[in-house]
C-alpha cells in the first residue's frame, strides 16, 4: 500500500502567503507542507492550471482509494480517517481488488477534523483568509477558531485515525442527549 498527497492549489491565500505566481514556488510549499506535517510519503505538485484537481472533483480535501488494478475502489468527498481506515481494511479483506463499503462513495461533509484543525491553514493566509471565510459561509471561520481553541478536549473525538467503538459512540451520544434534555429543562422550567 502507498500514500500520496496531492497539492493541488494555496488553501487560503493571503497577504503572507499569496496565491502562487510560478511552478517553483508550489513546489518550495510543498516542501514546507511535507516538512510542517511530517508526511513521510511522497507530496506531488498539480500544475498551476490545477488540471488534477479538476480532473478528481476541484473539492478542497478528498481521498481516493485506488486498488490493485488502478481502479477507484473508494471515493471519499471530504477525507476523514475513521472512514478512510475501514475502506483500507475493507479493499484489504478483497485482496486489494473491487468497490468497498456499498458504492465506493461517501459524499458525507465531515466537517469536525476541519473545524479542530483547520486554523493552521486560514492563520497563514492572515485577515483575508478569515474574511474570505466568513464571506463565503457566515461564521464558519470563527466556529474554526472556536474549534482551534478546544482543540484540547475535541482532538481525541475529531482527529482520530481509527473509528470510535460502539460503545463509546452511544455513550457519547447518550451523554449529548442528556446535555440538550437538561438543557431544555432548564430553558423550558423556568418559565413556569
Amino acid at each position: 500500500m502507498q500514500f500520496v498527497d496531492v497539492l493541488v492549489r494555496q488553501a487560503h491565500p493571503g497577504p503572507k502567503e499569496p496565491p502562487y505566481a510560478s511552478f517553483a514556488e508550489k513546489m518550495e510549499d510543498a516542501a514546507l507542507y511535507q516538512r510542517e506535517e511530517g508526511i513521510p510519503w511522497p507530496v506531488v505538485v498539480d500544475d498551476l492550471e490545477g488540471t488534477v484537481h479538476q480532473v478528481y472533483s476541484g473539492l478542497a480535501d478528498p481521498s481516493y482509494l485506488i486498488d490493485a488494478e488502478g481502479r477507484v475502489a473508494y471515493y471519499n468527498m471530504w477525507t476523514y480517517s475513521p472512514v478512510l481506515h475501514e475502506a483500507i481494511e475493507a479493499l484489504l479483506s478483497q485482496n486489494g481488488r473491487g468497490v468497498v463499503l456499498g458504492e465506493g462513495i461517501d459524499q458525507t461533509p465531515h466537517l469536525l477534523p476541519s473545524i479542530t484543525d483547520g486554523w493552521k491553514g486560514l492563520r497563514r493566509g492572515l485577515t483575508q483568509s478569515y474574511f474570505d471565510m466568513e464571506t463565503a459561509v457566515p461564521g464558519s471561520a470563527s466556529i474554526v477558531w472556536l474549534g482551534h481553541q478546544l482543540r484540547p478536549l475535541l482532538a481525541p473525538l475529531t482527529l482520530r485515525e481509527r473509528p470510535l467503538p460502539v460503545p463509546v459512540k452511544i455513550g457519547l451520544g447518550l451523554g449529548a442527549a442528556a446535555l440538550i434534555a437538561l438543557g431544555a429543562r432548564r430553558r423550558f422550567g423556568s418559565n413556569r
